[in-house]
């Protein structure tokens, strides 16, 4: 028979990915799957008939259980409420610093948002870790009638949203790269070009700016910009000045989320990560993270 802490290292990068995806935090994540390890210590093993099964249980239940005991305090959030971005690669792409069985974008995340947390656990297990029915209602203790009943709920929730999945990440790259010249350039009209009309800029800083050399950093709007022209301008106005006056600037293209993004530093320490949800040929949703907690793993 196998040990039971190496029973649990086959599938503790599977449980921390579920924890990540479904509360959008690396920190409480890792302690999800900590606290599940501990449990699954104290257990006796025969009587378990799926070991799989048991610790994706244990680790969905404890999400489920703290996304509901959470859900006032992100209320009570300062500003626009972001995911804590999880970045697969350091920008030299030479390092893994989480190994991610699947990190959805950050777009997806905020998405689903409008989720119950039992709505989120079972499309995430059915659609992203492919579980069937059987599986769910094993899982959750409901008939299969039941699980079909609930992912088709939070199917309508989404709506036609679940089409971001899909993402061509050559083109993605591409996209991004565009952007960023544009912004170089100050060229409004290829940036107009890359931008949806409909477009929204989502910023969390959750209340904190950083201070380098006296002068602060960060912060954020309190709520999304919206509009191809008020982004537009928006980017035009902040980003040059911005690049200027942080002291020892500089940005890289990193993988965070699975999806390539800005990472942008002061020295050593990351002022900002840019993420964007694109259609394959226009940016439909730009997501800034300023809020230094959360960027804390992006130290060089």
């Amino acid at each position: 028979m196998e040990n039971k802490a190496d029973i649990f290292l086959e599938y503790k990068t599977l449980l921390f990915s579920i924890a990540y995806n479904m509360l959008g935090k690396i920190d409480e994540a890792e302690e999800i799957v900590q606290d599940t390890f501990l449990k699954w210590m104290d257990v006796e093993i025969a009587t378990v008939k799926q070991e799989k099964a048991f610790l994706v249980k244990m680790t969905t239940n404890a999400c489920i259980n703290h996304l509901t005991s959470t859900r006032v305090k992100r209320e009570k959030y300062i500003g626009i409420w972001l995911p804590e971005p999880l970045q697969n690669y350091a920008p030299d792409h030479t390092q893994t610093r989480f190994e991610s069985y699947h990190a959805l974008s950050i777009g997806m995340l905020v998405l689903m948002e409008k989720l119950t947390p039992q709505e989120r656990a079972i499309f995430l297990l059915k659609e992203i870790f492919a579980y069937d029915y059987y599986e769910l209602a094993d899982l959750f203790n409901k008939t299969t009638d039941s699980c079909r009943q609930i992912l088709k709920r939070a199917k309508d929730h989404l709506g036609q949203d679940t089409r971001r999945f899909e993402v061509d990440l050559k083109v993605h790259e591409k996209v991004l790269q565009n952007f960023l010249q544009a912004i170089a350039e100050g060229n409004m009209t290829d940036l107009i070009d890359l931008l949806k009309q409909d477009i929204h800029l989502y910023a969390d800083g959750g209340g904190q700016t950083i201070t380098i050399q006296d002068r602060r950093f960060g912060g954020a709007f309190p709520k999304p910009i919206m509009g191809r022209d008020n982004v537009t301008r928006l980017l035009l106005n902040i980003i040059p000045k911005f690049r200027q006056q942080v002291p020892d600037f500089s940005e890289d293209l990193t993988i965070a989320n699975g999806m390539p993004s800005i990472i942008t530093y002061s020295g050593k320490i990351p002022i900002s990560l840019v993420a964007f949800e694109t259609d394959g040929e226009q940016i439909r949703n730009i997501y800034v993270q300023t809020n230094p907690d959360k960027l804390k793993y992006f130290k060089k």
